[in-house]
């Protein structure tokens, strides 16, 4: 049965919320599925994982890998994928935050509390202290006026209650004197568990968090995790603009999708990792990109080692198309031209690069 995914909620947990989706309208006929064929255009990054994908106008792409604390150019077309030039461990220790500003990227370090942009050969342009006004946040987008937008989470506390609130996406001026509140985001599904100080919350692995990010122009764009639509806060205007809410199938999470999760993490990690508690249900996307013709694509979640992974491509009307790629990995990035996936692979990970269909471009 397909369900616009879950009604509007706080904290609740995704299994809770299906007890209240029974009275949902009947949605409309589905989008058409446009099947992309395989691909040999693929390359190993020496990683562990891949946290950011960021799309070049060259047809590069620059990724970061948090724990090897390293970023790299992968590049199709000279068959390469290469640390990125110019940044040293000295310059950028620990990086945390990847985004793209322009032709430059902009990286985020954890321990020396600061950002910096790169040109594309690795000449460092420009660097930013973590504002103190919020408590030292890395920013993790730029608009093409230089207004920057940092999502700021709530004190923890000692016993994890602080996560019962919403975090926040915060603007910030070019000068980052000067801050305000554009959006709240949904708080993680959380549980109560017993500890050696007693019962604490506990954040559910393999649950969903609401997805953002900011268009050049200044508009913030939204996607609710628990609602399923996407807003925009745009510029100037009165009221938010939201979407209709998606349909998607309800799918729970198996022990093999628990095994893939814990697989992520380096080998000394996954022990810790499995007895973590985990969401009963799947969200209804896993990630989210802006492509430059003002479309949503959608990650869609699906069961545990699918042949085919699908993105729901959206605006405000609906969903218009549903791509189907044949990868059993994970989204890292469209950029309007390619898809680019993550596999799981002997050495690293594996990319594989995909174009985007000729009936998806407008």
């Amino acid at each position: 049965m397909i369900w616009p995914y879950l009604p509007p909620m706080t904290n609740r947990s995704f299994a809770t919320a299906l007890l209240a989706i029974v009275a949902c309208s009947a949605p409309k006929a589905p989008a058409t599925v446009i099947p992309v064929a395989a691909t040999a255009d693929t390359l190993v990054v020496p990683a562990v994982d891949i946290t950011t994908a960021v799309a070049r106008s060259d047809g590069r792409w620059t990724l970061l890998a948090t724990v090897e604390s390293q970023l790299f150019v992968a590049d199709f077309a000279a068959k390469t994928v290469k640390p990125f030039p110019g940044i040293t461990k000295a310059d950028v220790p620990h990086p945390l935050t990847l985004f793209g500003a322009g032709e430059s990227i902009i990286v985020g370090d954890w321990g020396l509390r600061r950002a910096t942009e790169w040109s594309p050969v690795g000449q460092r342009l420009n660097a930013w202290p973590a504002p103190d006004a919020l408590h030292g946040s890395l920013p993790r987008a730029r608009d093409a006026a230089g207004q920057w937008y940092f999502r700021i989470s709530p004190d923890p506390k000692l016993d994890g209650s602080g996560l019962l609130d919403s975090a926040a996406v915060v603007r910030g001026n070019a000068e980052l004197t000067h801050f305000d509140t554009l959006a709240r985001l949904a708080p993680p599904e959380l549980v109560q568990v017993a500890g050696i100080s007693g019962m604490h919350y506990q954040r559910r692995t393999m649950g969903g968090d609401d997805a953002w990010g900011v268009l050049p122009n200044g508009t913030l764009w939204v996607a609710r995790v628990f609602q399923n639509y996407i807003e925009w806060h745009r510029p100037g205007a009165k009221k938010v603009e939201n979407s209709p809410r998606y349909p998607d199938m309800v799918l729970t999470n198996s022990e093999m999708d628990r095994e893939i999760y814990v697989h992520r993490f380096p080998e000394d990690q996954r022990d810790n990792v499995r007895v973590l508690p985990n969401s009963p249900v799947k969200p209804p996307f896993e990630h989210v990109f802006a492509t430059p013709d003002g479309r949503m694509w959608l990650s869609k979640s699906d069961t545990a080692l699918a042949p085919v992974r699908h993105f729901h491509v959206v605006d405000s009307t609906g969903v218009l198309f549903n791509v189907a790629v044949p990868s059993r990995g994970f989204a890292l990035g469209v950029d309007g031209n390619y898809i680019l996936m993550g596999e799981e692979f002997p050495g690293g990970i594996r990319l594989l690069r995909y174009p985007v269909p000729r009936e998806v471009k407008q």
